[in-house]
């Protein structure tokens, strides 16, 4: 990088780190003179929802706010839908309690976490004292495991670091591109393409090596023989949806997490203190607890089906019109002091159900139970080693790539 790209670089994460820092004080403006704005522009109505209650309320309404991610799924599919973009009937509920058999949530303990300790050690151990939380450690380890667990490591002739690539612009397009960018859209019809090829191919490869293996693919492909009702067509795209949820998420929080660790060297010191002696519960609660202050997301969108009532019986009671586009900020609620105790303060004595990190209510994040194990997972690997800080001068910065965590070095002795 020339000096001047590396000034430029430096320019932006500090001002990128201003207005985050910002971002809360807005919101408590918010909560507390105008909880539920609503307003019109370019002919579409967007009401944005900011107290803790009421964002409960709309993530839990799934009738009444529905999920907006069901057309571009079908495009990533190839016309198909997968639970996700499915509204709260029979159909989704049965298809979510399958998938729950063929991914227990126990392997989260039994399973992600020893695995992704050994490969997160593994990385840390082998950049020798100086190392990227966000491409080089987390990336590479959220990859790899995802790719053996889900039966689905990728094509032969595709690096690790491709494969994330294709997910983090799927996940772009599903989640993050509000403007439907034409650009992007072209991107993602071959990458999805690509995709759903590969998948198509491990599909039919597996079915002429069945008991060979102990994955997702290979437990769809038995659920399958023993008639349960999963077509071909299902388990490659609710595959695929994994991959696309799954593999960007931890390269996104980690460092946003460590970056607030990094800057608060009391509790850093407690939570490698907790790493060192093998602590993981203690990890897990200073790692959440960072991660309330930079999240992965500030909230999610539901499109309101109806005219409804947020709030009701309340001062602060508001109409949203049906059509409405409804932001409820998640990130906003995890501050709402009408709610949690002190929320400006660290503390990591707060009741899991005050963090909203993988969302709330009946769309609660599918894989919430593997990524609140593999999350602390990965982060001990890094804290428990000496000497832990910032690099010095930019590469020591939280850098993002739009939504995405780009780099964030680390060194240690």
């Amino acid at each position: 990088m020339t000096e001047s790209k590396r000034q430029k670089s430096g320019f932006v994460a500090r001002l990128a780190r201003w207005a985050i820092n910002r971002t809360d004080f807005f919101y408590r403006q918010l909560r507390f003179f105008w909880p539920t704005p609503i307003f019109a522009w370019g002919g579409k109505t967007t009401a944005v929802v900011t107290r803790f209650d009421d964002v409960q309320e709309v993530l839990h309404e799934l009738t009444t706010f529905r999920v907006p991610y069901a057309e571009k799924i079908k495009v990533m599919m190839g016309g198909g839908n997968v639970f996700l973009g499915k509204d709260d009937d029979p159909e989704r509920a049965d298809e979510k309690s399958l998938f729950y058999e063929i991914m227990p949530k126990e392997e989260a303990i039994d399973r992600a976490k020893p695995e992704v300790e050994a490969l997160a050690d593994e990385v840390v151990e082998a950049a020798g004292g100086r190392l990227d939380i966000a491409m080089q450690l987390t990336q590479d380890v959220t990859t790899r495991f995802f790719g053996r667990y889900f039966g689905l490591p990728g094509p032969d002739d595709t690096s690790t670091e491709t494969y994330s690539d294709w997910a983090r612009l799927l996940f772009e397009f599903q989640f993050v591109d509000r403007g439907n960018d034409p650009a992007l859209r072209q991107r993602v019809d071959a990458v999805a393409a690509t995709m759903r090829d590969y998948v198509d191919g491990a599909i039919a490869a597996r079915k002429t090596a069945m008991g060979e293996h102990d994955d997702l693919l290979e437990r769809c492909l038995q659920f399958q023989a023993a008639g349960r009702p999963l077509t071909d067509e299902q388990i490659r795209n609710n595959l695929i949806a994994f991959i696309v949820g799954g593999f960007p998420q931890p390269p996104m929080i980690i460092p946003q997490l460590f970056d607030v660790l990094l800057d608060r060297p009391v509790q850093l010191a407690i939570a490698r203190g907790a790493a060192k002696d093998g602590d993981d519960e203690r990890v897990a609660n200073y790692v959440f607890e960072a991660l309330r202050f930079f999240p992965l997301t500030p909230g999610l969108f539901r499109t309101c089906a109806r005219p409804y009532t947020i709030a009701k019986g309340t001062r602060r009671e508001k109409v949203i019109p049906e059509g409405a586009t409804v932001f409820a900020l998640t990130r906003s609620a995890m501050y709402d002091d009408r709610v949690l105790d002190r929320p400006a303060a660290f503390r990591v004595d707060r009741p899991w159900q005050h963090y909203m990190h993988f969302g709330w209510g009946p769309h609660l994040c599918f894989g919430v139970f593997v990524n609140r194990q593999m999350t602390p997972a990965i982060c001990k690997a890094v804290l428990k080693r000496s000497n832990l800080r910032r690099a010095r001068g930019d590469d020591g910065r939280l850098v993002h790539n739009g939504a995405f965590a780009k780099s964030l070095v680390v060194e240690y002795d």
